[in-house]
């Protein structure tokens, strides 16, 4: 289906959506990093606990270097890299080396599977795979007819294996790659039971990076903390985004990063002023603070996304870190990471969640009805996503690309896709969006179909918890809905379910109720909805 571009928006909405904004259009990543590393060499770059690891003109060198031995062991312009890393300095290094050569990145998690990692390296064609310590032994099971080459600070790169059948050298040479090319591919989970690449180009990662230090006022007195796998898209923000401004990351091995107390740690003695990750990441890590963690005035920035954000976050921020700013933010990993934002001064009283925010710049954000015409304003309608942000669609897999990436009629001829994201939203006369949930998050229990999300904001209203989580569960006789509550009070079921009743229809009440003081954190920073349901199977 196409949309109709003679079916107008809203006025209200095209006025929301007007968010040109001029950018470095005709500039790769690596063009505002090596500005930065100019404009601030000495300054310090990338940092670990023991110290300074890097400055900006040291990671520079050292990543123009390692280019050049990726070109001589083969890298092709165009090409996919694997990386198989720690949250190491290294890792930095192989990751701007990799777009130095023109090739692009395809980041494998540690923890995946060997199953998941083999059907990654096979969908992606990948040729060279990056590594680093304490991954170099793996690395050499992890396929077949590639070439491994080890990474380590101080030394030249060591090829572990080699590749019998791919060039061992540069078979052309070419120019630089040029913005509308790919600077990485991503991962995510398939309705068909196999993982997707997203594909990003370089130009939408620059709108995203000039747009989003320009609003935080990010520069070369920033240290972030890098919390997120490499895997998931928020790391690319951290590993390109923060070096642009001219600031430092400070990076935690993976050893540390399993570890939620040495996170908290790393927040409150190293001077860290901006923390990127999933809610329930940080939402975890605050619940280990006391009055033995000092130094709580640094922090001036906390960026959450990639799932519903408490309400009572912004109480728990100005409690712990009083001089941070709570901003949320929002998009899909087929829009750039992020694609709008909204500061959160205050709470609403009224509020059934945060609010999804407003488009960031070259961004347009449409709510479409099944027929993709227009939703007025407060109408709820499917969210899609337009502009420089958009991923140029799912390697290997035109069908679904063109499925999930339709034109867009309202695009000024700018050429633009629009990605469907599956997500239930709507315009409210404030201007800003609201984030309903998910589409496919309905369940269906005893013939009713039944919005899961709405069950967790009722728990989240009328209890008196941190977050709720909603689940459709199955005894082998019939499925039936559960609840878990995140609270540090003692919280009896048998109250809760009657609290609930007074809001609920009966077919949408939960037949148990799990009370957590934390929930499970996943891969991602996400709560970990499998190891919930874990939790409820144990606790039968």
């Amino acid at each position: 289906m196409i949309a109709d571009p003679s079916a107008r928006h809203p006025s209200p909405v095209e006025q929301w959506n007007e968010t040109r904004c001029g950018y470095s259009a005709t500039s790769r990543i690596v063009d505002l990093i090596d500005s930065a590393a100019v404009k601030y060499a000495d300054a310090p770059a990338i940092r670990t606990t023991s110290g300074v690891a890097l400055s900006h003109g040291e990671l520079a060198a050292e990543s123009a270097l390692l280019a050049e031995h990726l070109v001589a062991h083969g890298v092709l312009p165009r090409t996919p890299v694997g990386l198989l890393v720690d949250h190491v300095p290294e890792a930095v290094v192989a990751i701007h080396a990799i777009l130095r050569a023109d090739a692009y990145y395809v980041p494998l998690d540690p923890r995946w599977p060997a199953r998941r990692m083999a059907e990654v390296l096979k969908a992606s064609d990948i040729g060279q795979v990056l590594v680093t310590e304490p991954y170099c032994d793996r690395a050499s099971g992890i396929g077949d007819d590639m070439t491994i080459i080890a990474v380590r600070h101080g030394s030249e790169p060591e090829v572990l294996a080699r590749s019998a059948s791919r060039p061992s050298v540069r078979q052309h040479e070419s120019g630089p790659e040029g913005p509308d090319q790919l600077a990485y591919t991503i991962f995510t989970s398939g309705s068909t039971g196999r993982p997707k690449a997203v594909a990003v180009r370089h130009t939408s990662v620059v709108n995203l990076i000039e747009w989003f230090n320009r609003r935080n006022s990010v520069n070369p007195s920033d240290i972030l903390l890098q919390v997120a796998s490499f895997s998931f898209d928020l790391s690319v923000y951290d590993v390109f985004g923060v070096l642009a401004a001219g600031a430092s990351v400070l990076l935690l091995p993976d050893a540390d990063l399993e570890e939620l107390e040495e996170i908290a740690i790393a927040l409150v003695e190293h001077g860290v002023t901006l923390w990127n990750s999933a809610p329930a990441m940080f939402t975890a890590v605050t619940q280990l603070l006391d009055e033995s963690f000092q130094h709580r005035d640094r922090l001036r920035r906390v960026f959450l996304s990639g799932d519903w954000i408490p309400l009572n976050t912004l109480e728990v921020l100005r409690r712990e870190f009083p001089r941070a700013t709570l901003v949320a933010l929002g998009g899909a990993t087929e829009a750039c990471v992020w694609s709008n934002d909204f500061v959160v001064d205050d709470v609403d009283p009224s509020w059934r969640s945060i609010p999804y925010g407003h488009p960031m710049q070259n961004s347009r954000y449409y709510v479409l009805r099944k027929d993709l015409t227009p939703c007025d304003v407060d109408e709820p309608g499917e969210l899609y996503i337009s502009g420089v942000c958009v991923a140029a669609g799912y390697l290997g897999h035109p069908a679904l690309t063109a499925e999930r990436f339709l034109p867009d009629p309202w695009g000024q001829d700018d050429g633009f896709t629009m990605y469907r994201t599956g997500d239930r939203a709507r315009w409210t006369s404030n201007g800003w969006v609201e984030f309903l949930g998910r589409i496919d998050a309905q369940v269906k229990i005893h013939g009713f179909r039944i919005e899961l999300g709405e069950i967790e904001q009722v728990a989240m209203r009328v209890l008196d918890v941190g977050e709720a989580i909603a689940l459709k569960l199955d005894d082998g006789d019939s499925p039936y809905l559960a609840l878990a509550l995140r609270s540090s009070a003692e919280l009896d079921a048998k109250v809760v379910k009657k609290r609930l009743g007074e809001w609920l229809p009966r077919y949408m009440e939960p037949r148990r109720v799990l009370v957590c003081r934390t929930f499970p954190v996943g891969q991602t920073g996400k709560v970990d909805r499998t190891a919930l349901r874990e939790l409820f199977e144990s606790a039968r």
